[in-house]
């Protein structure tokens, strides 16, 4: 990602049986002054990609699960900001598009992985909502703990 780009983004919020929510936890180059973050699947929408497609498509890619759209559904969230860069003055903003799946619990397929993937996936875990709201760690993208808290209740 270069300075000043816009990343538009599909990502799936995974949840186990007990509601539970799979994330991975990755990091930027430090120079790009972002810590490493908790996230869930999903990933750039390629040119000329709907919004669905590029969640289905990540969501293979990242976890191994292979879905349709009907099992995806209806867009539940979507956000937006700008990510600062370390220097002050360089940034990039995003809108983030997000769907839900409901699962049995499962151990990732890293097979479809990137090699960015590989190297920028420090870590993948299901977490608590409990354990999101106590946890000091990054949690991405800005809001997704608030919009858990309200979406769950």
């Amino acid at each position: 990602m270069r300075p000043g780009q816009h990343r538009e983004t599909a990502r799936v919020l995974v949840t186990d049986q007990s509601d539970a929510i799979l994330l991975l936890k990755t990091h930027f180059d430090p120079e790009v002054g972002l810590p490493p973050r908790w996230i869930t699947p999903g990933g750039g929408i390629d040119a000329g990609e709907g919004i669905l497609d590029a969640a289905i498509r990540e969501l293979a890619e990242e976890t191994g699960l292979k879905v349709s759209g009907d099992e995806l559904g209806e867009m539940i969230w979507q956000t937006e900001g700008r990510w600062d860069w370390a220097d002050g003055i360089n940034h990039h903003t995003f809108k983030d598009h997000f769907f839900e799946l409901q699962v049995e619990r499962f151990e990732l397929d890293q097979s479809g992985w990137t090699d960015d993937e590989r190297r920028d996936v420090l870590e993948v875990r299901w977490w608590s909502l409990a354990e999101l709201i106590e946890t000091g760690e990054s949690v991405a993208p800005p809001g997704l703990i608030e919009f858990l808290k309200h979406h769950r209740s």
